[in-house]
Formats: structure tokens, C-alpha cells, sequence
């Protein structure tokens, strides 16, 4: 009852919130688009007077600031509004994360991890009750090549019995075995250097420069961070270009 009554207010909060939303957006609209029309009137001229020069450079720079301040505006005008949609949001999941398999604390993911346990327990049986087959297979083997009351048609038709008992076993193994997949678990750290090798080698090389550096941008981060350190990496593939400081990078 508790959770409904939550549930109720927060929908008239959320209410309220999107009322309000729509003035915030559409005053956030109208700042955008004057500053991004100036912008876009900046570089109209820089590129009718043939580039750069100091005078449009100190504008550049009055435009950047301008645009940070504005952009900050709109963040903190903002901001209560989209605070209260990204609580609307942690309530939606949450209430996917309660009957979520892989969210711990849902009894789903009690039920998968207890339903793993037992196919596991199933597969190891199935694995020791092969081991037991071939191990009784290979006792009758050693045992009858040492019959000597016994001739070779004889040793050769018990042979064939214990071969068919082997397999019969085998085949209800197999029937009644559990459907399983090889899962990649890295025993040590070095091991995902092997695993990105492999992801490398077949995806990583083939995708373009702008998925490589969204993908590698924690690595690149650091690589920058290290190298105002002068802390550089040796290598012919990589190479570091002084870029003015305070801008990003692409």
C-alpha cells in the first residue's frame, strides 16, 4: 500500500514537472538559438575577411566565454526539472531492477542463481559418471587381456559387450545433458590484455577513428594526463601534437 501511495505522488509530481518543463525548454530553446546564431554570424565573417586574425580571435574568445556562461544558465534553469525526470527514472528501474535475473536482491536473480547451481551440479555428475563408464571400460579391457582361459573370439565378443555398455551409458548422458557455453573468465589481469587482443583482431582494427577514440577514451585521458608529466608513451604508432591548452579533445 506504502509503495502505491509513492507511486501516486510521485506521478503528480512528475506532473507538475513536465508543466514547468515545457516553459524551462522552450525559454532554453530561445537561448540556444541566439547564441548559436552568433556563432554561426562569427563564422560568416571570419571566413568573408579570408580566416583568423587578433581582432577575431579576442571575439572568438569573448563568444567561447559567452557561450559557457549561457550554457550554465540553462544547466542551473534546468536542472529541477530534469532532477526530478532522473528520479522518475531511478523509480522505473528499479521497479525493472526487482524482477531483473541479473539485479542481485530480486528473487529472479535468487531463483537463476539457485537454477545455475543445480545445472552445474548436474553437468560435474554427468562429467563423473562418463569418468566411471570409461574407467569401468578400461578395467574390462585390462582385465579380459589377461584371461587366459578365454580365446580371442571370446575376449573380443565381452570386448564388444563392455564397448556397448559404454555407449549406451554415454547416450543417456548426452540425451539427458545440460545445454552449456564456453564463458571467457580472465584468471589473472594480463588476461584481458589477451581478451582485447582478440576483440582487436577482429572488430577493433576495421572501426573508425571516431568509434576508436569514443571507445578508448578513458586510456586516451590518461595517456594526456601522463603526458604533462612527460610521461610519453615510445611507440611508431603513437604520437603526441601540442594543442593549445583549455581546448578538448575531439
Amino acid at each position: 500500500m506504502k509503495k502505491e501511495e509513492a507511486l501516486a505522488k510521485k506521478q503528480e509530481t512528475l506532473t507538475v514537472a513536465v508543466q514547468k518543463g515545457v516553459g524551462i525548454l522552450s525559454e532554453n530553446a530561445k537561448q540556444s538559438l541566439a547564441c548559436k546564431s552568433e556563432g554561426h554570424r562569427l563564422i560568416d565573417r571570419i571566413n568573408h575577411e579570408g580566416g583568423v586574425n587578433e581582432t577575431l580571435a579576442l571575439e572568438i574568445e569573448s563568444y567561447l566565454s559567452h557561450c559557457r556562461s549561457i550554457l550554465s544558465t540553462m544547466g542551473n534553469t534546468r536542472k529541477p526539472f530534469t532532477k526530478q525526470l532522473t528520479e522518475v527514472q531511478k523509480l522505473f528501474v528499479s521497479l525493472e531492477n526487482e524482477i531483473d535475473p541479473t539485479k542481485k536482491d530480486s528473487p529472479a536473480n535468487e531463483l537463476a542463481d539457485r537454477l545455475s547451481a543445480w545445472k552445474l551440479a548436474r553437468i560435474r555428475k554427468a562429467e563423473k559418471e562418463e569418468q566411471r563408464l570409461m574407467a569401468n571400460f578400461q578395467r574390462t579391457e585390462k582385465r579380459l587381456a589377461g584371461r587366459e582361459d578365454l580365446n580371442d573370439a571370446q575376449k573380443a565378443t565381452a570386448l564388444s559387450r563392455a564397448e556397448n555398455r559404454l555407449q549406451s551409458g554415454c547416450a543417456i548422458l548426452k540425451m539427458n545433458a545440460i545445454a552449456t557455453e564456453l564463458m571467457p573468465v580472465a584468471t589473472e589481469p594480463e588476461g584481458y590484455i589477451d581478451l582485447l587482443r582478440l576483440w582487436w583482431q577482429e572488430i577493433g582494427r576495421n572501426l573508425p577513428d571516431s568509434d576508436l577514440q569514443r571507445i578508448f577514451r578513458p586510456m586516451l585521458s590518461y595517456a594526456r594526463k601522463q603526458a604533462r608529466k612527460n610521461v610519453l608513451i615510445d611507440s611508431v604508432y603513437v604520437e603526441y601534437r601540442p594543442v593549445p591548452k583549455g581546448i578538448q579533445a575531439a
